[in-house]
Parts: structure tokens; C-alpha cells; sequence
């Protein structure tokens, strides 16, 4: 599929929501209505065909339901990745809207975990989120990928099973332009005015 054809599949919110659903596992329509309650069934189904014949998803099951066949959809991952030449012909504006969207999937999986507890306790659940600044050259920034993936890797490789819950871990990596009225010291002092809704005993 020629490159601009798959970014106006991915770039468009609902579809770019869908895929990052179903980064998650396989998902039927209806765990897709849960996950995203504010776009309409049609439309769920309208935009899984296009994501279908566009080949960035296909079906991996199907079951008799009631009367009808409820399918079960994952991504074509070979076709979803988006290398460095793809990148590079997205605008500004592109780049923004995968952000935007992203965020927007972030916001909904934790108001979803908030609306399933009557009163939320982000220690005993393991909830954290935080800011951190590095100050690295690009020799310790490498260090510092690559140790994060060495981490990261044995767990990631994890299937799902008894006991285990599934645990959201989203990153955001990126240079961060300091001002001239920036409030941050080069001795890396966090802006006083920063927020911070974590855990203290939490490293994430």
C-alpha cells in the first residue's frame, strides 16, 4: 500500500482510535464499542471495513451470536509500521493529530478505570504518572533506550493468563525546547509548578 493511502487510513480519529485498541489484543465490535462508547456502532463497523480493505486489519474469527456473526479483529502489524521515509512526509499539522488522538486513548482507558471504581486507590492499583527530564548527550540518550527496552522486553514478551492483569504502560519520549523564562535550572530542578499526581514510592 503506497504510504499516503495508509496515513489517510491511520491519520483519520476514529480509525487511528480503533488501531490503538486493538494494539491492545484482539477485539470484537463489541469490546470496541466499550472501549470507545462515543462513536456509533455504524460507524465502528464503517470504519473497521476501511481499516480492513486497506489491509491494516483483518478478521481472525467469527462466531454465530444471537443470530448474527460476531467477528473478532487484530492489526496487520507488517502493514501499520510507519518508517522514518513515511514520517517524514507528515506536516506539522499530522504529526499533531496522531498526538492529539493519542492522548485522547490515553484519557479514555483512565476515565474508564475511574468510572469502574466507586473510590479509585492509585497505590493499591499500581496507577502512577509522572514527568521526568533527562539531561543527556547522544551517547547516554542511546544508553538510556536501550537499557529502558533490556527492561522492558522479558515483560512485554508476557501472554495473557490467569492472574495476570493487564497493566496499560504508555511512553512519551521527546527533546524538550526550554524557554528563556524557563522556571527549570540546568542542575535538572523540576519546575516548582510542575504537577505531580503519583505515588512517591512509585519509579515509573
Amino acid at each position: 500500500m503506497a504510504w499516503r493511502n495508509r496515513l489517510e487510513l491511520v491519520l483519520h480519529p476514529v480509525r487511528l482510535r480503533l488501531i490503538l485498541e486493538l494494539v491492545k489484543g484482539e477485539r470484537t465490535v463489541d469490546d470496541l464499542q466499550a472501549a470507545i462508547p462515543e462513536v456509533s456502532r455504524p460507524t465502528l463497523y464503517r470504519h473497521l471495513r476501511r481499516l480492513e480493505e486497506g489491509g491494516l486489519v483483518r478478521v481472525v474469527g467469527q462466531r454465530a451470536v444471537r443470530g448474527t456473526v460476531e467477528k473478532s479483529y487484530t492489526l496487520a502489524t507488517e502493514q501499520l509500521i510507519l518508517d522514518q521515509a513515511t514520517m517524514a512526509h507528515l506536516s506539522r499539522e499530522e504529526h499533531l493529530e496522531f498526538f492529539v488522538t493519542f492522548l485522547s486513548s490515553l484519557l479514555g482507558d483512565y476515565a474508564r478505570y475511574l468510572a469502574a471504581r466507586p473510590a479509585p486507590d492509585l497505590q493499591a492499583d499500581g496507577v502512577g504518572f509522572h514527568q521526568h527530564v533527562f539531561f543527556l548527550n547522544e551517547a547516554e540518550f542511546q544508553a538510556f533506550v536501550r537499557a529502558l527496552n533490556h527492561a522492558l522486553l522479558p515483560f512485554a514478551q508476557n501472554q495473557a493468563a490467569p492472574g495476570r492483569i493487564p497493566r496499560l504502560f504508555a511512553t512519551i519520549l521527546m527533546p524538550l525546547e526550554i524557554t528563556s523564562n524557563s522556571e527549570m535550572t540546568l542542575g535538572g530542578e523540576k519546575n516548582p509548578h510542575e504537577d505531580h499526581h503519583r505515588e512517591p514510592d512509585q519509579n515509573l
